[in-house]
């Protein structure tokens, strides 16, 4: 199975919010665009699960039939 890895809120500008992976070795991090999109700057560890989110915003990436992750 794989980790599951909860990212966290770093930075909102009003336009865009930064989210990191706050786990060791990890490092992940992302940009989601209010107006839609979402970029990756650093991949990190790419076989964890990551999940995470603010009040009206929640974010998960799983593969084939992943079980739900907490809000």
């Amino acid at each position: 199975m794989n980790p599951r890895h909860q990212m966290i809120l770093e930075g909102d500008n009003g336009a865009e919010q930064l989210f990191v992976c706050p786990h060791e070795g990890c490092g992940r991090r992302l940009v989601i665009k209010r107006s839609g999109g979402l970029v990756i700057l650093d991949r990190g560890d790419f076989f964890a699960l990551h999940y995470g989110g603010t009040p009206g915003l929640e974010i998960s990436a799983g593969v084939g039939d992943s079980p739900s992750f907490p809000a």
